[in-house]
């Protein structure tokens, strides 16, 4: 590929030019750059590893046949784990309408109550995410390892940013519980 022509574009942003410009090496270097964080993101959702790969797999697919739909390269890593997200739910959902009472519960939402953790409690974070309900890991992933923003979250899980903000409130309690003993919002 050619020098960049603009310095003002993201490494991602470059990968996905060259994705849809149909660079067989953009794409195993999107491969290589985000199949760790969507495998990750996919277990969790999932809570399962093997069934991650698979999601993980009709990602790609998906992906290779989708690029050149991706309007905006500089959203290419809120694109990858929506599709990823919407994959991971695909294989789950047994209730299309999950979503109907945390939106009524989300216009009442107090951020007064937040939870915080420690550094030190990384290694117990990680696991007590397995106990957690898929909607509530799926936006822990997504808010503090993946760093996204409450709009990006709700445009990757297709709800409102209210109802983000309910899902990562109870979340937390819910982690707050399972780490202190408690063990309650279990799967």
């Amino acid at each position: 590929m050619s020098a960049p022509h603009s310095p003002s574009r993201t490494p991602d942003e470059w990968i996905a030019l060259r994705c849809q410009a149909g660079e067989q090496k953009g794409f195993e270097d999107l491969v290589a750059l985000m199949e760790r964080p969507l495998l990750y993101y996919a277990t969790k959702l999932t809570g399962n590893a093997e069934t991650a790969l698979d999601v993980v797999q009709r990602v790609w697919i998906k992906v290779f046949r989708g690029i050149r739909s991706l309007k905006d390269p500089a959203s290419l890593r809120p694109w990858l784990y929506r599709i990823t997200q919407g994959m991971a739910v695909d294989h789950i959902r047994q209730d299309i309408s999950r979503d109907r009472a945390e939106e009524a519960h989300a216009a009442g939402f107090n951020e007064a109550a937040d939870v915080s953790f420690t550094g030190d409690d990384a290694a117990a974070i990680h696991e007590a995410l397995n106990d957690l309900q898929p909607k509530h890991r799926e936006v822990l992933v997504l808010h503090f390892l993946e760093d996204f923003s409450l709009a990006e979250i709700a445009m990757i899980v297709g709800c409102s940013e209210g109802t983000v903000k309910s899902r990562i409130h109870y979340a937390k309690r819910a982690m707050k519980e399972i780490l202190t003993g408690g063990g309650h919002g279990t799967k």
